[in-house]
């Protein structure tokens, strides 16, 4: 097991002082998990403080610790977007077949 560093993007764009755009990323936690999807669905379900997920269009987890000498774990900017809607979806089926 690993921890891993969840991120999210969030809808709506971050103004600077300056007038300028960008997209909006926030650092949501850590968790512990087998890889980084899991660490995404467990802060889903296990969210430690209250967040509006409507607000966030997709999150991502990423490895934390020592990625070797050979580069062995590093993403190199490709990471899985794992979207809150797709999530919702699975507790919606989860809550039919009760």
């Amino acid at each position: 097991m690993a921890t891993f560093v969840v991120l999210a993007a969030m809808k709506g764009r971050f103004v600077s002082d300056h007038g300028n755009t960008y997209d909006n990323f926030q650092m949501l936690g850590y968790m512990d998990a087998d890889d980084p999807n899991g660490a995404v669905t467990a802060f889903f379900d296990q969210a430690p403080y209250p967040i509006r997920w409507e607000d966030v269009e997709y999150m991502w987890a990423e490895r934390l610790g020592n990625l070797g000498v050979d580069g062995s774990g590093a993403h190199y900017g490709d990471y899985d977007r794992i979207y809150v809607d797709s999530l919702r979806r699975r507790y919606e089926r989860d809550s039919e077949a009760d």
